[in-house]
């Protein structure tokens, strides 16, 4: 994330992120949220044992029901899927201005969450990947910018399913672009005719920027 934002971190759970990011000095206040209070509770002890009571607020909420525009400029969502993660968004529309920065790390379903992200006037600079407990994750990092409408028709047929993935050198980006591939060939023989044609096409972008990578 970009630092010196003030983060708010939605379905923050234990709210390890908020406090990693204060502490490393990456963000100088932070919101942790979540929809039940029982994480809420974790959460509480998890600033209480930092220290950080003054610079990490506690909030119930169902997604960005009870979060306004000024409450943050970074906008944390990870750990859920990205169906999930496009619901949440498309309720709060206000999310959508200039300089809205949008981190998530959608644990499914990319290809929703890069979908919403593209039809709304946003950008997604970067993705990244990493490995925890032997398994492979991915994260993006998008911009609002109202300019970028005029840029994103001219993004790959199957650009929602492999986004900036496609850019990334890592193995790790490679080992999971490689099963977004294999979810997409499944997808599609399991398609109903009328949608086959637009997943066909973006299968076939898919396929040769893949295969282009792996020369």
């Amino acid at each position: 994330m970009p630092p010196g934002l003030a983060v708010a971190d939605i379905g923050s759970d234990h709210a390890y992120l908020p406090v990693h990011l204060v502490r490393a000095g990456l963000c100088p206040r932070a919101i942790a949220s979540d929809i039940a209070e029982g994480p809420l509770r974790n959460a509480v002890e998890t600033v209480a044992r930092a220290g950080l009571q003054d610079k990490i607020e506690l909030r119930l909420s169902d997604g960005f029901r009870e979060f306004a525009p000024a409450d943050a400029s970074c906008w944390i969502l990870a750990g859920m899927g990205g169906t999930l993660m496009a619901r949440l968004l498309d309720a709060a529309p206000w999310l959508c201005a200039p300089s809205t920065v949008i981190v998530a790390q959608p644990m499914r379903h990319a290809d929703d969450l890069r979908a919403w992200l593209i039809a709304h006037g946003f950008r997604i600079e970067v993705e990244s990947a990493c490995r925890d407990t032997g398994r492979p994750y991915m994260a993006l990092r998008a911009v609002f910018n109202a300019e970028c409408s005029m840029l994103n028709v001219q993004l790959g047929a199957g650009y929602f399913y492999y986004g900036e993935l496609i850019n990334n050198p890592d193995p790790i980006a490679r080992e999971i672009l490689a099963r977004e591939l294999k979810l997409l060939e499944a997808k599609i023989q399991h398609s109903a005719f009328s949608k086959m044609h637009s997943e066909k096409e973006a299968l076939d972008d898919f396929r040769s920027r893949y295969l282009w990578l792996s020369r």
